[in-house]
């Protein structure tokens, strides 16, 4: 298997489990929305909690041209970075994009 059949099935290993986490009493869907022909993941929550609409990004995941995965969110405690190596994502193609690209330097993971 090649390296980016190798990351994808990892992120969507990944976001399909936290994609089956359901909240407790209220009427939220919790969706995976994978765009295996672009590489963009994610994982929202869509539905109503009493009177207020939910419409959120939880997770979001890119892969990239060049090869690297970019964690674009993580409004999560989840430490998918961890759980994408433990799946055989190298470190050096992990990219914490949700930190500013001056911020990224002082990461142990690629810059960009």
């Amino acid at each position: 298997m090649d390296k980016l059949e190798q990351y994808r099935q990892a992120v969507q290993q990944v976001l399909t489990k936290y994609g089956s986490y359901k909240p407790i009493n209220v009427q939220i869907e919790v969706q995976t929305i994978f765009d295996t022909e672009r590489n963009h993941y994610q994982v929202v929550s869509v539905g109503w909690h009493n009177e207020r609409r939910i419409h959120s990004c939880s997770m979001h995941i890119d892969i990239k041209p060049d090869g690297k995965v970019w964690i674009q969110l993580n409004n999560t405690e989840a430490h998918l970075a961890d759980e994408l190596m433990e799946l055989g994502v190298n470190r050096e193609d992990i990219v914490l994009g949700f930190h500013s690209p001056y911020m990224r330097q002082f990461t142990d993971f690629a810059v960009g």
